[in-house]
């Protein structure tokens, strides 16, 4: 696979508010922004610059207008993982490169005041990317992140961000599976936690999988830690073991279709963010379906 675009996107993801062509509609309680696709519901009242703001700032993403954007993040920003703001400039720049389709799809202020909010924002992005002999197939990106504003010589800024929620799903070849996965809310206080796959079978083709866990932004993508054939019957649950440190990381599964004479015929990509022990408010850290 072509880790160039799959990894990069995922671990740094973490910093933009952006995302792609989306297939589920805003829920009922939002409505357009000018902006764009983002629905956005005030459940708070939010200074009007600050609506502004947002509203300019879906706009030069959907557009991919990268200074526009960095125009937006304070100097001394700092991503949830420690980036700073340098590295959201080669992300856009390799989201133009790659001609990755990038869509804001919800925005919810959380908090607002005169100098201080804080925004939830659902995004998505739609890719192509290749897997082994398998060829092309898409990738979609759901990410939830909440970005931290505040005010400085009449001038809006994020200073930092948090992811809340992931959810990467790609698929490859003419028999990729549909795969479910099920996390932990948050990562467990015990040393180790397990991961449930479920996966829609064909009755004459059989089923590779492969499991592993990274922090939420690592310098490199590591090799699966479990690669193991899906059982006859029922789901399969395994045991992985978390990082000492308690930090937000990722659980992703990968789940190759085999025919008769062992050839893959399809493939299955799946990525989903476990919320680390300490986090700066309690969410419920799921995505909005």
């Amino acid at each position: 696979m072509r880790q160039g675009i799959s990894f990069t996107l995922t671990a740094l993801l973490s910093g933009l508010l952006v995302v792609t062509g989306c297939n589920r509609s805003p829920s009922s309680s939002s409505t357009e922004q000018q902006a764009g696709s983002a629905g956005h519901q005030d459940a708070i009242p939010v200074p009007p610059d600050l609506k502004v703001t947002v509203n300019d700032l879906v706009h030069a993403v959907e557009t991919l207008d990268i200074p526009k954007i960095l125009a937006t993040y304070a100097d001394d920003f700092r991503s949830g993982t420690g980036r700073p703001k340098e590295s959201l400039r080669e992300v856009l720049t390799q989201l133009q490169k790659n001609q990755v389709k990038v869509q804001v799809e919800k925005t919810d202020f959380e908090q607002a005041s005169d100098g201080e909010a804080k925004l939830r924002t659902q995004i998505r992005l739609r890719y192509t990317d290749t897997f082994r002999d398998l060829g092309e197939g898409e990738v979609l990106v759901t990410d939830v992140l909440r970005h931290s504003f505040r005010k400085e010589d009449e001038h809006w800024y994020i200073y930092k961000d948090q992811r809340v929620a992931t959810y990467r799903e790609g698929r490859f070849g003419e028999r990729s599976p549909n795969v479910q996965v099920e996390v932990p809310v948050q990562i467990p206080t015990t040393p180790d936690y397990t991961v449930t796959i479920s996966v829609q079978r064909e009755s004459d083709k059989t089923y590779q999988v492969m499991v592993g866990n990274y922090l939420e932004d690592p310098g490199f993508l590591p090799p699966p830690d479990i690669v193991t054939a899906l059982p006859e019957q029922g789901p399969l649950t395994v045991t992985l073991t978390r990082n000492p440190q308690g930090q937000g990381e990722m659980v992703r599964i990968t789940v190759i279709t085999e025919d008769g004479s062992e050839n893959w015929v399809g493939a299955t990509t799946v990525s989903k963010y476990v919320p680390g022990l300490s986090t700066e408010e309690d969410d419920e850290a799921q995505l909005d379906t």
